[in-house]
């Protein structure tokens, strides 16, 4: 018997197997989560950082696509300190490409 996590993201109940990410959880609840380096099954080392959630009990940010859930969890993927994390990541990845290659 597979062993399930129940957690609520942004308020969506959602239940999944024990090993699954928090990233692939929102997606089964239909909530969207930006990623830039995510390929299931291939990598889940959070380097680009545009996935962060906050876990609303310790208010702890940290990448969905490497976070285990665990029974109980509150995540919300969509707050005003996530939205300027996740701006400042994009400026720093901005300012050190160098932006006038042509790809």
């Amino acid at each position: 018997m597979e062993n399930l996590v129940k957690l609520t993201i942004d308020g969506v109940s959602v239940e999944v197997p024990a090993g699954t990410t928090v990233l692939e959880a929102a997606k089964k609840a239909g909530i969207k989560i930006p990623t830039l380096c995510y390929l299931k099954d291939i990598n889940q080392i959070g380097a680009c950082r545009m996935c962060v959630v906050e876990d609303e009990k310790t208010g702890k940010i940290d990448t969905s696509c490497s976070m285990q859930p665990r029974d109980g969890m509150r995540i919300r993927t969509n707050t005003g300190r996530l939205l300027k994390h996740r701006r400042m990541i994009l400026e720093l990845m901005l300012a050190s490409h160098n932006c006038e290659c042509t790809t």
